[in-house]
């Protein structure tokens, strides 16, 4: 492992460092659902008031969709922090596994959104930004799962 001579808070800036270019989208994908639970838990009722987002409030309260959502948020970013610094310890092995179930929930968040807004019939920008994150979430998942893959076929060789 490149970084385990070097003091905690440098080998974790040095793992994200290296690989930000790869993992800007999901980085982003995080921070928007933290974002999102933010403005849920925050706004009241907002969920009542929206026909468009009348299904998630039949399903949880406005308050645990927004700690959902921030979990889902805190749970992707702490896993590409410890994927960039921690690669080559017992955790790499199950980096890709833990980065699509990652994706998969984050998927489940804009999924429900999407659904309301198109059952809700509104002319709304979300239409644009949710089915976006939700499609770009999936391609992580599938980028994730080769490399899952790919990992289970290294450990299976028995390489290291």
């Amino acid at each position: 492992m490149p970084y385990r001579n070097h003091p905690l808070p440098v080998r974790i800036y040095l793992g994200i460092h290296d690989r930000f270019p790869g993992s800007a989208l999901r980085m982003g994908s995080g921070r928007d659902s933290r974002w999102r639970g933010a403005a849920y838990d925050r706004s009241g009722s907002n969920l009542r008031g929206q026909p468009c987002l009348g299904q998630m409030a039949a399903m949880m309260n406005e308050s645990t969709w927004g700690w959902f959502a921030i979990a889902i948020g805190v749970f992707r970013l702490l896993a590409l922090v410890v994927n960039g610094a921690f690669s080559g310890t017992w955790y790499g092995r199950w980096s890709p596994h833990v980065r699509a179930l990652a994706s998969f929930l984050s998927c489940f968040l804009w999924l429900q959104i999407t659904f309301g807004l198109l059952a809700s019939d509104a002319a709304t920008t979300g239409l644009a930004v949710y089915p976006g994150l939700l499609v770009l979430d999936a391609m992580n998942i599938v980028a994730a799962t080769k490399d899952a893959a790919s990992m289970d076929r290294v450990i299976a060789d028995g390489s290291p």
